[in-house]
């Protein structure tokens, strides 16, 4: 049988497909997956059929199947932008909608031509493994030159929040909820480093100087821009149209790279605002980009625009205990409109879990926050958010090895990914492979060096002895507890105990009742020789609901500081069994000199090194 379409021939007797009159290599499973899909032109086939029919039932991954069509659509000469031969029918399945025409007649393509046709596939293919070949030795004699253009050519941008030329309090949250949009979408890019919403969330009130906010951000560029939100008219509800305007801003220069064109869309199909958005960005600097790139901006395409409005003002409210409990509601009428839309179940896990943290979650039992994750994967197992929170919850929760799945798994997604590199590194951090931590660590920083989430590296300094990096890099942020804490400790560990008692009253009398102040009141207690006041702070900290095996570990340490040997002890063991198994960490913590020739503590420091050795052969077999 042939089938044609568009520049397109199919003959299903001889396996052959041709485009333009010349013969295109397909994979077979690619060239039966296509085969069905004409076959059963104008149905909507679901996923499910596809593995019955095309699969034989075979078990096969989601990303898998992802491929197969992304390939299938490369071979048509059609893609996920376009979508005019496959179409994606988001959570039923997908259509072929291109106009079939001359089916069952031979091909005008004489065997002469099929020939002539292989010979020159033949030649190209040659040319091209000589050139790669020779391409591979010339890489290979300049490895050493240790020079690389991927460093080079990634751009870092902020997307800071969309002004609303007619305030509303109606409407005033799509200013940072697009944002919010065009960061994630962003992040798949392999050329560029956004900065995360967290960082840009402040913006979102008053007024701004894009160059400085530039310049305090670290980027190379700002998009910024304005939006109104009219009625035109057609009694659409109570808004019809958004329109957009973009700008890309150059830092350095203090130009204006592109102003994008006037972006028009109905009320009800904001989403695609991201899409037009990105296209610009990535044309408008001039970056290379793979077909896959776009096909994952457009995964998840919300059913409802009632619940894609519930979403988008749950994003917009502040990270504060308010802010979650409204954003909460909100994504919960969300998912109640449209069960398919995978970032509200990211969004929910994070909003209750951060209740969660300060025990602020008033039912019994606590959601499982695990749940919302992992959701969200089944709809879209390309999410690098959903991968890099649950990530982190596994590492925190004794499972490692799933961690390290997930994130090698945002690796092969975006290698360039700051938060791929910190979550890898806060891995390493917790199965001991310090010098690998710091080096993943080091990159995200580079690669986002204002990320208020990336200071955890201080901590990984501190348990390799490098106390001055890790005092120099509290430079970076803003003062705060956090900051405070891990100045006074690293002063502390630098011998300059006057200036670490200074700060420990600091944080004492201008934070207390916090983590930070019971930190500060164990360690002035051991300064000073009052061990009991010391100890009733520990205490307070293991009254708190810690499942976390680095926190628990910390704990010990405050209890060998003080000289409990039994809960110290009860707690590390606590520790290394929950998933932290940093033995260098261990061994090295001169909180612990006086118990490491105990029976026990050298138990628990073996237990840790087993487990260490057991990870590093798991991830690195070959060293």
């Amino acid at each position: 049988m042939i089938y044609k379409f568009n520049n397109i021939e199919i003959d299903t007797d001889k396996y052959i497909l041709l485009a333009n009159g010349n013969e295109k290599s397909v994979e077979p499973q690619v060239f039966n997956l296509i085969t069905y899909l004409v076959k059963n032109k104008d149905r909507v086939i679901s996923r499910d059929e596809l593995l019955d029919h095309v699969w034989k039932g075979r078990v096969v991954s989601d990303t898998s199947i992802n491929n197969s069509i992304k390939s299938a659509r490369k071979s048509v000469d059609d893609d996920g932008i376009k979508q005019q031969v496959i179409k994606t029918i988001h959570s039923r399945g997908y259509q072929f909608v291109a106009e079939i025409s001359n089916a069952n007649q031979s091909s005008k393509q004489k065997p002469n031509q099929l020939n002539k046709a292989r010979l020159t596939q033949y030649i190209l293919v040659t040319c091209i493994t000589l050139f790669l070949t020779a391409f591979a030795i010339y890489s290979w004699r300049q490895a050493d030159a240790k020079e690389t253009t991927d460093v080079a050519t990634i751009h870092s941008i902020a997307v800071l929040p969309f002004f609303n030329s007619k305030p509303s309090s109606e409407t005033d949250y799509h200013g940072f909820a697009i944002a919010d949009q065009v960061i994630g979408a962003l992040n798949y890019f392999k050329n560029i480093t956004v900065r995360p919403s967290s960082s840009i969330r402040k913006y979102a009130t008053g007024s701004y100087n894009p160059i400085e906010v530039g310049k305090v951000l670290g980027v190379d560029y700002i998009l910024s821009g304005h939006y109104l939100v009219d009625n035109d008219g057609n009694n659409y509800g109570k808004y019809n149209n958004i329109r957009l305007n973009t700008e890309l801003v150059d830092i350095k220069t203090n130009q204006i790279v592109w102003r994008g064109k006037p972006i028009i869309t109905r009320y009800d199909n904001t989403f695609t605002l991201q899409d037009i958005v990105v296209r610009q960005v990535v044309e408008g600097l001039s970056i290379e980009f793979a077909t896959e790139q776009l096909d994952r901006v457009q995964q998840d395409i919300p059913q409802s625009p009632l619940a894609f409005e519930y979403y988008l003002r749950s994003i917009a409210y502040p990270y504060n205990s308010d802010g979650h409990r409204l954003a909460i509601e909100m994504l919960k009428q969300s998912i109640a409109l449209d069960d398919q839309y995978a970032p509200a179940y990211i969004q929910l896990g994070n909003r209750i879990r951060r209740l969660a943290q300060f025990g602020l979650v008033e039912t019994d039992p606590l959601p499982d926050t695990e749940q919302y994750y992992l959701k969200a994967l089944s709809l879209n197992p390309e999410l690098l958010e959903a991968m890099s929170h649950l990530s982190m919850l596994y590492t925190e929760t004794n499972r490692i090895e799933a961690a390290i799945e997930l994130a090698q798994s945002m690796y092969q997604l975006n290698p360039n990914n700051a938060n791929t590199h910190f979550t890898l590194g806060y891995i390493y951090r917790y199965a001991g492979l310090l010098d690998e931590a710091i080096i993943e660590m080091e990159k995200a920083v580079a690669l986002d060096p204002k990320n208020i989430k990336f200071r955890s590296l201080i901590g990984t300094y501190s348990a390799t002895g490098q106390y001055q990096k890790a005092l120099d890099m509290t430079e970076r942020y803003a003062p705060s507890p956090f900051t405070y804490g891990w100045q006074a400790l690293m002063s502390n560990r630098l011998g300059n105990s006057e200036k670490a008692l200074k700060l420990y009253d600091y944080l004492i009398s201008n934070y207390p009742n916090s983590l930070w102040a019971n930190v500060a009141i164990i360690h002035k207690s051991a300064l000073l020789g009052d061990s009991e006041a010391g100890l009733q702070a520990v205490d307070a900290l293991v009254n708190t609901e810690v499942a976390d095996g680095e926190n628990i570990y910390y704990t010990a340490a405050y209890y060998g500081l003080l000289g409990d040997k039994t809960r110290c002890l009860q707690l590390l063991k606590k520790a290394v069994d929950t998933g932290y198994f940093n033995h260098l960490n261990i061994a090295s913590n001169d909180y612990f000199d006086w118990l490491k020739s105990d029976p026990e503590f050298l138990l628990i420091l073996d237990e840790a090194k087993r487990k260490h050795k057991a990870f590093r052969k798991l991830v690195f077999p070959e060293v």
